[in-house]
């Protein structure tokens, strides 16, 4: 209310006799005062008393008779128990407010739709009196309003002003020397070839998906307690390219809610899902799964609500929305779009490595080629292979159902699937042995089958739950009890002793890698089955064959050594040992399987041998009804049993080797079966009410076709050029960026609660051409920055500080520390240490290595300091764990990726500047400088300081700030003489040290000025 009273009263100055606006004036009043109690929220409704909607026969309001209305006799009746809003809420209207609201019912008490939920429309322009100014419908829309404050805008900045403001907002960095003396010489279109210029640069959209990031709440790491390290900058490095191609907005946000629902959906559609999987994921022992998928859809909900349609969605999780006019049901219908995926990962590959997978997949083909050239013969030879194949054993398999005891499981949970397999979710320990206990109807057992599954819940699909997908089973133990035995004491079960295992995936025996350390000197291995009934547990089937093949399903046959009679009443038991993660689970060091599922059989007979199940469901058909993929894949299988072939299947596993490992992307994929969404109780995962179909809220546009009912088609929804808020949304976050503040300074929020624009029309205005234009952002970057108010000096003048501090009205340039991951930015850009790559993984510049062990942190995390390049790469690409957030750029109010951030916070400290003097790579960056000062500077000390200024401010110093420079240079010096300064202590430099330690300390003072980090 206070906010939109000095927009509304203290800028507009609205007359006496000017009309009272609803929307502008009285719905945020109410909004502000009596929507809790008596809004959209019929639970919390009181005195069965609705005042956002004129309802038919409401006494409350009765328009044109202020003396009638039941409303005012309330909000200013002398008993306390009458009065309203009660006293207790401590929020009683002023006198000013009463007026107000009398005023508005005495004209006639008319409502409005508020203005954000209404289509954004093309305003008409406005007549302004300076008719040279204005460069752009944009400039006249700002104009009349400074007009009508009898306000004028300010002079143009200067050159160097104007391109390092411009730097700074579409690169994030600022100017080069060379490219500032390119603007002092240039011509008149010297600034279209500049902007121009950083929009076609790469760091354009480093820059500007840093933005993106923020509402994403993108971090590298899952929260909550263990917090342990994800890989997901592969999204990261999508959105980058989203910007630097100018992806048109509606595309970027599709590709972002359902890329992977896209025909034919590419390998970048389906990272750029990875969107909404930002989200946290707490893998603390003993948490319910489901409770977390859930909390994982809350934060999803919330992220398209504040990133995407810029409202406050989450507030109907528990409840219909208390200010605004969405439903508690309309929230869960809203939810169902989104309530049909996976929770896992796949693997993405770079273009280098994707060009090095398709190599290898030529030379495979070629290679196969060959064999089917030296053996003219294979035809038959397959067909008779596939004939002895028909005549294996097919025993019939019980699955078994088990009871697990959680206390032998490490705190991960098991939840059954409808297949009766068991799929590991939660917490994942580093090692693990749980322990199960079954029954079954057999008399007696000859064989166990163990299958590893794949599932797209897993990392890459599984089967297992490394970072990879992949698991090592150390130990198979089956023993059984005809007593009253409790699975606790399972060593005192009987042991069934395990003859022979056969598998369709034998990898030959290696050391376990370094991924999987220990503290203590054990030799662990990995390889064929064979290893899981050996009876050491330090040896492991795996089924990380090589990178290209790991992620599919497995499976084992383990035949008994003699059959299993089966008594009466007698219970099963098995203890799958999982001993080959590393110690350190906080850091994502688990092995375990990840889907498994166990059956027995009573078959005397038992194949010997284990052909994959996709090659059995192709030798069921005949030829003839077999596509050419599937011909393609029973050979390469078949190729491998073939001894004569022997050398070149060695060949062809060695390629396979090669297969690049790339890395893994949290992404969205769909459920085979469409999930029930139900609505639930106060937002409680355990109290489910009834069921609803997926549908968009009522009050904002309505869906093309209704029918559809899949995240693609709310995506489409989501862009359609019948959104009310979206473009809006979005073009506020970017004008946000430019000026400091939004046109609504609430950036998440347009509802009701939400801040009023100071500019409704130009909103509108730039909301229309964005979406006109095919939604190009960077044609959207043009128009702003080529505008007249874009290019306004920044100064203010007293009348300004006094009429508009905040510059709401856009009197005068913006003016505002740049945000940490820049201010870091322009010190290595200054000092010349910048390493200008773009993209991959997350790196990791030194750090105080305490937040990072307990008790600082809850658990023990990994960061190894890079000491090469990569420490000097851009503030984006530094690794950041959301409990533990890099202290040098926490300290400048980046955000720890907890939650959507729209809008970052600026505070001023004394850390700050502590922090650019004194943290390492700001330490650093000041000697590059000095050294760069001295050996390019000029031949005197005035020349070299003007040198250096101009590298950290852009501008060349004034004389008196070189006379102060020189004042602070020749004092260093003195305490260096007199031994005040230790520079052996300062510096690792041995020649010229006393020189290089002055000068040092003078570029610590230039890069900490504030000019040098301020955009202005």
């Amino acid at each position: 209310m206070s906010l939109w009273l000095a927009v509304g009263v203290g800028i507009t100055a609205i007359g006496a006799a000017a009309p009272v606006s609803y929307d502008r004036q009285v719905r945020p009043l109410l909004s502000g005062k009596c929507f809790q109690c008596h809004g959209p929220d019929e639970a919390a409704r009181k005195g069965d008393l609705r005042l956002d909607i004129a309802t038919e026969g409401q006494t409350a309001i009765v328009p044109g008779k202020p003396d009638e209305s039941a409303l005012l006799h309330r909000i200013t009746h002398h008993d306390p128990d009458e009065r309203m809003p009660p006293p207790e809420a401590d929020d009683a209207l002023t006198d000013e407010e009463v007026a107000l609201l009398t005023r508005w019912i005495a004209e006639g008490a008319e409502r409005s739709v508020h203005w954000a939920f209404q289509p954004p429309a093309r305003p008409m322009l406005p007549a302004v009196t300076n008719t040279t100014w204005p460069e752009s419908p944009m400039d006249a829309l700002v104009l009349a309003r400074l007009e009508q404050e009898q306000l004028a805008p300010s002079k143009p900045a200067d050159r160097t002003t104007l391109l390092r403001r411009l730097s700074l907002d579409l690169t994030g960095l600022p100017p080069t020397l060379e490219e500032i003396a390119q603007a002092r010489a240039g011509g008149d279109d010297w600034y279209d070839a500049a902007v121009e210029r950083l929009l076609a640069s790469p760091h354009y959209g480093e820059h500007w998906a840093r933005h993106w990031l923020d509402a994403a709440q993108y971090a590298d790491s899952d929260g909550f307690e263990k917090d342990t390290p994800r890989k997901v900058w592969a999204w990261r490095d999508w959105v980058i390219r989203a910007f630097n191609d100018n992806k048109p907005y509606d595309s970027f946000i599709i590709e972002q809610i359902a890329g992977d629902l896209l025909p034919d959906a590419t390998q970048d559609q389906r990272v750029a899902t990875g969107f909404l999987r930002n989200s946290m994921i707490n893998q603390e022992g003993g948490i319910d799964p489901e409770q977390f998928r859930m909390e994982a859809l809350f934060n999803r909900m919330d992220l398209v609500g504040r990133a995407v349609l810029g409202l406050t969605v989450a507030c109907a999780q528990c409840h219909t929305h208390k200010y605004d006019p969405l439903t508690h049901t309309e929230y869960y219908q809203m939810m169902a779009f989104l309530n049909n995926t996976t929770e896992g990962s796949i693997p993405v590959y770079t273009p280098r490595e994707m060009a090095q997978r398709d190599r290898l997949k030529t030379f495979i083909a070629e290679l196969e080629k060959e064999i089917k050239a030296e053996h003219t013969t294979w035809p038959e030879q397959l067909a008779a292979w596939e004939a002895d194949v028909r005549q294996d054993p097919t025993p019939t398999w019980e699955v078994l159902s088990f009871e697990i005891d959680d206390s032998s499981s490490g705190g991960q949970k098991f939840t059954p699937q409808p297949d009766g397999s068991y799929l590991a979710q939660g917490y994942s320990p580093g090692r693990t042995s749980p322990k199960m206990t079954t029954t079954t109807t057999l008399e007696k057992i000859t064989a166990i089958r163990i299958e590893l599954l794949a599932d797209d819940n897993l990392p890459a699909g599984g089967p297992g739950r490394s970072k990879v997908g992949a698991c090592g089973l150390s130990e198979v133990d089956f023993r059984f009890a005809t007593d009253d035995a409790e699975i606790k004491d399972f060593d005192a079960w009987k042991p069934v002793k395990l003859a022979t295992a056969v598998s369709d995936c034998n990898p030959p025996e290696r050391l376990i890698g370094p991924e999987f350390p220990l503290k203590d000197d054990r030799v662990r291995y990995l390889g064929g089955v064979h290893l899981a009934i050996d009876g050491d547990a330090n040896t492991a089937w795996t089924t990380d064959i090589d990178p290209g093949r790991r992620n599919q399903s497995r499976y084992a046959l383990i035949t008994l050594a003699e059959p299993l009679a089966v008594s009466p009443g007698m219970r099963l038991a098995f203890r799958l040992q999982q001993q080959h993660g590393g110690w350190n689970n906080n850091d994502g060091q688990t092995n375990n399987l990840g889907r498994f599922r166990v059956s027995v059989t009573d078959a005397e007979a038992l194949p010997h041998r284990a052909v994959p199940e996709k090659v059995k469901r192709i030798l069921a058909r005949a030829d003839s009804e077999r596509s050419n993929q599937e011909r393609h894949t029973l050979f390469s299988y078949w190729r491998t049993t073939v001894p004569d072939f022997h050398e070149t299947n060695a060949r062809i596993d060695g390629l396979w080797q090669a297969h690049p490992v790339g890395t893994t992307q949290l992404v969205l994929q769909q459920v085979a079966e469409r999930r029930e969404t139900h609505r639930l109780e106060r937002g409680d995962f355990l109290s489910p009410a009834e069921v609803v179909t997926a549908a968009t809220p009522t009050f904002l546009h309505p869906m093309e076709d209704p029918t559809r009912r899949d995240r693609l088609a709310f995506a489409e929804w989501l862009v359609s050029p019948q959104s009310h808020t979206t473009a809006r949304a979005y073009v506020n976050r970017v004008w946000q960026r430019y000026f400091g503040t939004g046109l609504v300074s609430t950036t998440n929020d347009f509802g009701m609660q939400g801040a009023p624009p100071t500019h409704p029309e130009l909103l509108d205005w730039l909301a229309v051409e964005f979406m006109d234009s095919g939604w190009d952002v960077k044609a959207l970057h043009r128009r702003i920055v080529h505008s007249a108010v874009y290019r306004q000096d920044a100064a203010i003048s007293p009348q300004l500080l006094e009429r508009d501090p905040d510059n709401l009205l856009l009197a005068r340039g913006a003016r505002f520390r740049v945000e940490g991951e820049v201010v870091r930015d322009i010190t290595l850009a200054a000092s010349g240490l910048l390493n200008p790559a773009v993209g991959g993984p997350s790196v990791y510049p030194p750090a105080p290595q305490s937040i990072f062990l307990p008790p600082a942190s809850y658990g023990t995390k990994t960061w190894e300091y890079d000491e090469g390049a990569d420490k000097y790469r851009r503030g984006l690409y530094t690794f950041r764990f959301r409990s533990a957030p890099f202290p040098a750029l926490q300290v400048f109010d980046t955000p720890s990726g907890e939650a959507p951030c729209t809008g970052r916070e600026r505070s001023n400290t004394p850390l700050q500047a502590l922090t650019v003097l004194n943290e390492p790579l700001f330490f650093e960056s000041a000697v590059k400088l000095a050294e760069t000062t001295l050996a390019e500077g000029g031949e005197d000390d005035r020349a070299r300081l003007a040198y250096a200024f101009q590298r950290c401010t852009s501008r060349a110093p004034e004389a008196a700030e070189v006379d102060a420079l020189v004042a602070f240079l020749e004092k260093q010096r003195a305490r260096i003489a007199a031994g005040e300064i230790d520079t052996a202590a300062l510096l690792s430099a041995t020649e010229n040290r006393d020189t290089l330690a002055a000068w040092t300390l003078a570029a610590r003072v230039l890069l900490n000025l504030d000019e040098t980090i301020t955009r202005q």
